[in-house]
């Protein structure tokens, strides 16, 4: 399973999650296969210094390599949109390295957001 954590500053397991899905510098992408970690690599976010459209473009990247899980501290509307039509699950998590972000999804203890916990995806919105 590939997961991708929004992180802050270089990336990396040792980095730490991002409290913003679309506008965070880098994706920390995990691969873990029965719950042991097999691989790690850092991608660019490409909505990341863009001046609309941050969040549907960095969610599309996510797509595009395959990953079946996103963990971040927020994720607009938009982006879960993009991200949840792809089948890709989203989770929140505080500010912890990534590394126990992946541990706690692996153990069941993140929170998976639905549309309504999503910001302007209410009944109303």
């Amino acid at each position: 399973m590939k997961i991708c954590i929004a992180s802050e500053g270089q990336g990396g397991i040792d980095d730490a999650v991002s409290m913003q899905f679309g506008r965070c510098p880098v994706y920390t992408i995990v691969d873990i296969d029965g719950g042991t970690i097999r691989g790690v690599k850092v991608i660019e976010n490409p909505g990341a210094g863009v001046a609309s459209g941050a969040g549907v473009q960095a969610a599309q990247r996510v797509v595009s390599e395959g990953c079946e899980a996103v963990i971040a501290g927020s994720i607009g509307p938009n982006s879960y949109q993009v991200l949840s039509t792809a089948g890709v699950e989203v989770y929140t998590a505080p500010r912890i390295s990534v590394r126990e972000a992946v541990e706690r999804l692996i153990k069941g203890e993140l929170l998976r957001q639905s549309p309504g916990s999503v910001p302007g995806m209410g009944p109303a919105g």
